[in-house]
């Protein structure tokens, strides 16, 4: 991989720890919120009232009741059906809650903003990021498997980083000086497997694309392959052609997608563009076990990114996006071998005879009429976002 992006600012000194979906992601969140001393941020896009969010939401109380101060910030949309009397337990426990940009129209109210990362940070001293929401069917329940998906726990001095960035999402100017968040980070750990990593975030109010960036920059350098798990895939003219110019050049590249997807309409689009893709010696493969819910990519087997950032102008320009850009190469292989493993052994293999033969006239109209309503969706809430961060600072 070739000298040049942003790769300087990849902080070394951090312990690392991929988590997969399901059980093993949600006890993780658990065990760092019974352990917290003094103050957890929680923030994500989709918090359910079913046993999932409950366990999560009692983890949230008992640490408020132990005294350690908790934010919980939920978008308002993603999570608009709570009931009020679970809304009541979480704040009569002590919680500071609230939802990022409420639904109803107010002055100033942004209305594509949402908050689609998902974060759990204890102490300032671990945090959790990735693409799991904290509902059944990311943990799987009565005998469904969970949607597939990934984060990292990591510990060391890009806590300081992360602490910044929910800080500023938590302290709005309407907060009241009581609950709004002060901690500061005076002195971090650094961990003997010294991995380097970043934080990356896409927040296109505030002139954030580092996550979009990261992606167009590891397309020019990939020398030799790529893996990439897209949940709704969409990508910008720009990635498209790097994409392309990567395949043309002889890197290995496999996308996988999800055999079947809760949003319909986009994965008629996406299967629109298994043609452009096939064409350009790129492999694709679905996913059959669940739903595909995973945004992560490794490239030439030392750089791997982790998070809620999906390939498509929502996440570019209506979404903020929180992903863990790592560049190390022991990291990075063995995500490699996870990802091989479930693509050994729970994908099929989509070949453009394949392609051919399940395409028909019905399928080809509706995929056509998908991708350009979705592309016109997004040039509208383009000139939205534009509009709107020409006149507000958020």
């Amino acid at each position: 991989m070739k000298k040049r992006s942003n790769l300087h600012e990849y902080k070394g000194g951090h312990y690392v720890e991929l988590l997969r979906g399901g059980e093993p992601y949600f006890r993780a969140v658990e065990e760092i919120i019974d352990e917290a001393k003094h103050y957890i941020h929680f923030q994500t896009y989709i918090l359910d009232e079913d046993e999932t969010g409950i366990r999560i939401a009692d983890a949230l109380i008992r640490a408020a009741g132990r005294g350690v101060r908790t934010y919980l910030l939920l978008d308002a949309y993603g999570t608009k059906y709570l009931s009020k009397e679970f809304i009541d337990s979480i704040e009569n426990a002590g919680i500071l809650f609230r939802f990022f940009s409420p639904t109803f129209i107010t002055r100033g109210f942004q209305l594509s903003l949402r908050l689609h990362s998902k974060v759990v940070m204890a102490d300032g001293k671990v945090a959790i990021i990735g693409g799991m929401n904290f509902a059944n069917r990311y943990h799987g329940f009565r005998g469904k498997k969970e949607w597939l998906d990934f984060a990292v726990l990591f510990k060391g001095p890009e806590c300081v980083h992360t602490l910044s960035i929910l800080k500023k999402l938590w302290n709005k100017t309407f907060i009241p000086r009581d609950e709004r968040s002060h901690e500061i980070i005076h002195t971090h750990a650094f961990y003997r497997e010294d991995v380097k990593l970043k934080v990356l975030l896409n927040h296109w109010y505030r002139n954030k694309i580092e996550i979009l960036r990261s992606y167009r920059s590891m397309f020019r350098l990939a020398q030799s392959k790529m893996i990439i798990f897209a949940s709704y895939f969409l990508p910008g003219r720009n990635e498209r052609k790097l994409l392309r110019n990567a395949g043309q050049r002889g890197v290995d590249i496999s996308i996988v997608f999800s055999a079947e997807s809760d949003a319909p309409m986009f994965k008629r689009a996406t299967e629109f563009l298994y043609d452009f893709i096939l064409r350009n010696k790129i492999r694709i493969y679905e996913y059959l076990p669940s739903n595909l819910h995973a945004k992560v990519a490794t490239v030439d087997g030392r750089w791997s990114t982790i998070g809620s950032y999906n390939l498509n102008h929502v996440s570019d320009y209506a979404s903020i996006e929180i992903n863990v850009g790592i560049l190390d190469e022991k990291f990075t292989q063995q995500f490699d071998e996870v990802l091989n493993e479930i693509i050994r052994n729970d994908c099929r293999q989509v070949t453009i005879e394949d392609y051919n033969r399940r395409r028909t006239w019905f399928t080809r109209i509706t995929g056509w009429l998908s991708y350009q309503l979705l592309r016109l969706l997004m040039r509208v809430m383009y000139q939205l976002t534009i509009k709107k961060k020409r006149h507000h600072a958020v």
